[in-house]
């Protein structure tokens, strides 16, 4: 049979099904789970290629998935973070069965962001990488079908999420941090704008919580991109401001690669003179020198359990949970 020539009948007819069914089961409706594999393994067999348009028409959905990162290109594809989960984001959903539909949007463009959403026709809608605001939380509001968030979302938007346990990740940071004698501590904190004003990052929140706990506060806490350039002129202003610094927490592996290179340039010694610890674990932890101490996240499983919500609220129309929180764990190498 020449491929891109079979239909939907002739995978009915190669399962042994009707036709209603063989479209059920492609198309994510109402089928037994061995009906569905008997299906998809002869859709496999046969090479078919389905007509997403025909789809929609017999059981109401697309079966695409919009994945929504409010970011500029350039910082998406440089960004360790939002490159991986959306690669991993993207297998699972296709694993699946359904069409991931990426959508990137400049922070400041709500309105082409309500236009691609609504052409994409999508089922549900995946959000990575949330930069707050009233029209972005209004076209989302307006999509009205079921969303997840990577990421806690601002506390005003009630929507199902899963994250690494923030809060204890930056907790084990302090405690590293004070456990090798560190006593002046700067925290380079990443965007303000992915949560809700005069909401403190949780990250920010458990590094303060364990200082405390070693009768300390931060000496500075300086908030910006999560870049390399915000780590080197985060670090320059605490350098010249507070020179006693012997300590600092970066909310991402390249604010800390930033904050190692600005402290090379000093002569500043790490570890000796000073301490550094990153969060997220990517290559660029490794290949800094010193090599980075880090808090670990589990991208595989955030994305895994984004795709097994979204998908449980599209199949069986309720969510298995409301929220999934990961553990994270710390990577010590030479940089503390």
């Amino acid at each position: 049979m020449v491929r891109g020539s079979v239909t939907i009948r002739d995978v009915a007819r190669h399962a042994g099904v009707s036709i209603s069914t063989a479209s059920r089961a492609l198309g994510g409706g109402s089928a037994s789970a061995k009906t569905r594999t008997k299906v998809q393994q002869a859709a496999t067999a046969l090479h078919f290629v389905p007509n997403t348009a025909a789809q929609q028409l017999i059981t109401g959905r697309s079966n695409v998935v919009a994945i929504m990162i409010t970011e500029t290109p350039d910082f998406m594809f440089q960004d360790a973070f939002i490159s991986s989960i959306t690669s991993q984001l993207m297998n699972s959903f296709t694993k699946a069965n359904l069409f991931p539909f990426l959508v990137l949007i400049a922070p400041n463009d709500a309105e082409g962001f309500a236009r691609l959403l609504h052409n994409s026709r999508a089922d549900g809608m995946v959000v990575v990488s949330f930069h707050y605001s009233e029209q972005f939380a209004t076209v989302i509001e307006q999509f009205g079908r079921p969303t997840v968030f990577v990421g806690k979302p601002p506390l005003d938007m009630d929507y199902p999420y899963v994250d690494p346990d923030q809060l204890q990740g930056g907790r084990m940071a302090g405690q590293v941090l004070t456990a090798r004698g560190r006593r002046h501590i700067a925290i380079i904190e990443g965007p303000t704008d992915m949560h809700s004003p005069n909401e403190r990052n949780d990250r920010t929140t458990g590094c303060v919580r364990a200082l405390h706990d070693a009768g300390l506060s931060p000496i500075a806490t300086i908030p910006g991109p999560y870049t390399m350039r915000h780590g080197i002129e985060a670090a320059h202003e605490v350098l010249t401001e507070h020179p006693e610094v012997d300590g600092f927490f970066a909310h991402s592996d390249q604010i800390a690669a930033g904050v190692l290179h600005l402290l090379h340039q000093h002569d500043r010694h790490v570890p000796r003179d000073i301490s550094v610890v990153g969060f997220d674990n990517f290559q660029v932890a490794g290949l800094v020198s010193p090599p980075l101490t880090t808090i670990a996240q589990p991208l595989n499983q955030l994305a895994e359990a984004a795709t097994e919500m979204l998908c449980a609220r599209l199949e069986q129309g309720q969510w298995p949970y409301r929220r999934k929180i990961f553990p994270v764990h710390l990577v010590e190498r030479d940089s503390v």
